[in-house]
């Protein structure tokens, strides 16, 4: 099992770790997008820093911040760019390779790119 808990907010991206089997690999932060960037994200795992760029969905359909059909706090699906294959170059664990090529999946606890408050 592979989870991404976001916990920590910070002025800008959320923070948190990225586990496999419920074991910390790793720091990793989103990042939301601005008028220059995209919504991105970044991985540090012991002397490396990855990073790439986030595809967020509402199911099927991709969100942007310029459209108007989907409100940011609909996205319920995300995709991290590269990094299967960014991973790759720094470990051959089938298993992780394979789980973060596909979607994952946004909780409840993330409201429009924020943490939601309990």
């Amino acid at each position: 099992m592979i989870s991404i808990v976001l916990s920590e907010r910070r002025s800008n991206a959320l923070k948190g770790f990225f586990l496999v089997e419920n074991k910390v690999k790793g720091s990793f932060y989103t990042h939301r997008s601005t008028k220059a960037k995209p919504p991105s994200w970044s991985f540090e795992i012991k002397n490396f820093k990855l990073n790439g760029e986030m595809i967020l969905l509402k199911d099927e359909k991709i969100w942007h911040p310029y459209q108007d059909k989907i409100e940011a706090f609909e996205v319920n699906k995300v995709l991290f760019s590269g990094l299967t294959s960014k991973l790759s170059k720094i470990s051959n664990e089938r298993n992780l390779l394979k789980a973060t090529s596909d979607f994952f999946k946004i909780g409840k606890g993330c409201y429009g790119g924020r943490l939601n408050k309990a």
